[in-house]
């Protein structure tokens, strides 16, 4: 292939752009990858938004080269390729087409027909819960769990990453690109997505999101774990962009190191006998004090008292205000780096203790 490639890009350079645009779609297919991957990618190698419909001519989804769902109608200048089966793919390209346009439209038709083809018609499904859940579960016998993969179109080494939702499931969904399945599981939703995805950056308000490490798919069952764990750090209360400790409603199991210690080995018995976390109680249940544990929250997030202060929109002056009254409820002074690193290991305690799934 290297040879031809540079034989080709010596007599013609857009033979040698066809040949690479082949390349990438025939890797795509051999690498099982799913519909709302192969919709990213093409968007990416068109630079150009792209679709894909179902069989019966149904939008299935539309993509922009950032990776992003893209919502409407497909427009009716788009350039359409039709996928054996039935459906359609197309390129959204504004203006005059581009010299691979057509290279493009028609391998992402061909990919997308033998993508389909590869799911499992009758019986258990690409994406059944069922399948998502025994992939998932740590105590299914090994042959169990690798005959779900197979009918999930996954090899034991693909390489996949879970979510664990809690709250608005849809709003989370409609954001997962490569998604492969999902499952409601005890008390919460498991997501099983390719582990090169990248999970939503935000989830809707009072929704919490643990994303857990990329693992072999025959081991998703630790990524499942890892996603619970992260899922009890995340604060589906918190505004966007506001502070908390751990990231806000959608925390990574890969960014928490030793904190996950704490998650898996310390009961919430045992974390209401801190003394600490008592003093943070009473601060919570005096009158405006989710104000002042806020507060303690920015401080922590920002090391200086101005910088809480701006991220609150207060003057440093109530901010300081509030941190006197909470020095006096704690016994420390949380302007330090030592006093602050305690504090912040009394409001991860507190935390875990109100969400211990």
């Amino acid at each position: 292939m290297r040879t031809l490639l540079l034989r080709l890009s010596a007599l013609d350079a857009e033979a040698e752009g066809a040949v690479r645009v082949i390349a990438v779609f025939d890797a795509l297919v051999s690498q099982h990858a799913g519909l709302g991957r192969l919709a990213r990618v093409t968007a990416q190698l068109a630079e150009c938004p792209v679709g894909i419909s179902d069989r019966a001519g149904d939008e299935l989804l539309r993509c922009a080269p950032d990776g992003r769902r893209l919502h409407g109608e497909r427009p009716p200048w788009a350039n359409v390729y039709p996928v054996d089966g039935g459906g359609e793919v197309w390129l959204e390209r504004a203006g005059e087409a581009l010299a691979l346009d057509d290279i493009v439209g028609e391998r992402f038709a061909a990919a997308a027909g033998i993508v389909r083809g590869m799911q499992v018609p009758t019986g258990p499904r690409l994406g059944d819960p069922a399948l998502v859940e025994l992939a998932l579960s740590q105590s299914a016998e090994a042959p169990e769990r690798s005959r779900a993969l197979h009918l999930m179109g996954l090899s034991p080494a693909t390489q996949v990453r879970v979510l664990a939702v809690a709250g608005d499931v849809a709003e989370v969904l409609a954001h997962c690109p490569d998604l492969l399945g999902h499952a409601p599981i005890q008390d919460m939703h498991a997501a099983l997505m390719l582990g090169e995805s990248a999970p939503p950056p935000t989830a809707a308000p009072w929704t919490r999101v643990g994303v857990g490490p990329a693992v072999r798919a025959d081991e998703a069952w630790r990524s499942w774990r890892g996603a619970r764990l992260a899922a009890r750090f995340a604060d589906g209360a918190a505004l966007p962009g506001g502070p908390w400790l751990h990231g806000g409603a959608v925390v990574h199991w890969d960014d928490l190191g030793g904190y996950t210690t704490l998650a898996e080995h310390v009961p919430p018995a045992v974390i209401s006998d801190v003394p600490d976390v008592g003093a943070l109680d009473r601060l919570a249940a005096a009158r405006g004090g989710h104000l002042i544990v806020a507060t303690l929250h920015a401080v922590c997030v920002t090391d200086s008292i101005r910088l809480a202060a701006g991220a609150m929109h207060l003057h440093h002056s109530s901010v300081a205000a509030r941190l006197l009254r909470a020095e006096d409820e704690l016994g420390f002074s949380v302007r330090s780096a030592a006093g602050r690193g305690r504090l912040a290991l009394a409001l991860t305690l507190r935390h875990l203790r109100d969400h211990p799934a």
